[in-house]
């Protein structure tokens, strides 16, 4: 599978971006809004969509803060609204490399849960991306440095493309953010305003791509 263009958001969930969010700081007011805008492009270019939604157990408190966060069955776990696609499947946690067949010429959306930040530790994600070839990342959601590094990073070094919407990120005021953000420059990772981002004209193939997946599901 060839696209030029996907998007990889990483936990994009109501903890890290709502007010009522466990996490949440005013910081996310502005990513928040960049997210839903790159998602506005999404669903005007039928731009393929990776997704990555946190699942931490009851009795742990998470990865991302001191705070426990994105626990299952909250509502804080829940993806925002608007970066749920209608033409979606969930793969869940199942570590394993059995994958369905032509999952973006079925589905816009594909999404993954994790126990943890790292999108390469589930093994179906690994599986997709080494049967994606000569596609850009556009990278935003929560973690600089926790999920988005250890995205931006892994797929670079898998040869991939990658910009990310660096007012589409929170960073939680992590100490090691600063350095996260140059480890992923120093690996080739392009930083863009989102406004930059969908401005760029989409393929030919892409618009292709378009056709061929709409006339799928009719």
């Amino acid at each position: 599978m060839q696209y030029e263009r996907i998007v990889l958001d990483v936990e994009t969930q109501r903890d890290f971006f709502l007010p009522s969010g466990s996490l949440y700081t005013v910081a996310a007011d502005e990513a928040a809004r960049n997210i839903n805008r790159l998602f506005e492009w999404v669903r005007a270019n039928n731009i393929p969509v990776m997704s990555t939604v946190l699942r931490v157990r009851p009795f742990e408190r998470g990865p991302m803060g001191e705070r426990p966060h994105c626990v299952d069955g909250t509502n804080g776990e829940k993806k925002l609204p608007r970066t749920v696609l209608p033409r979606r499947v969930n793969l869940g946690l199942l570590n394993s490399t059995d994958l369905p067949g032509d999952l973006f010429g079925r589905y816009q959306q594909v999404i993954f849960e994790k126990r943890d930040t790292d999108i390469f530790a589930h093994a179906r994600a690994e599986r997709l991306l080494t049967e994606l070839r000569g596609s850009t990342f556009i990278l935003c959601g929560a973690g600089v440095s926790q999920g988005l590094v250890q995205a931006a990073v892994g797929l670079r070094t898998r040869g991939f493309g990658v910009i990310v919407a660096e007012d589409a990120i929170l960073d939680f005021g992590h100490p090691r953010a600063d350095m996260a953000r140059l480890r992923m420059q120093a690996k080739g990772a392009i930083f863009a305003p989102t406004v930059d981002i969908i401005a760029t004209p989409i393929p030919p193939r892409q618009r292709a791509f378009r056709t061929a997946a709409e006339k799928k599901v009719t």
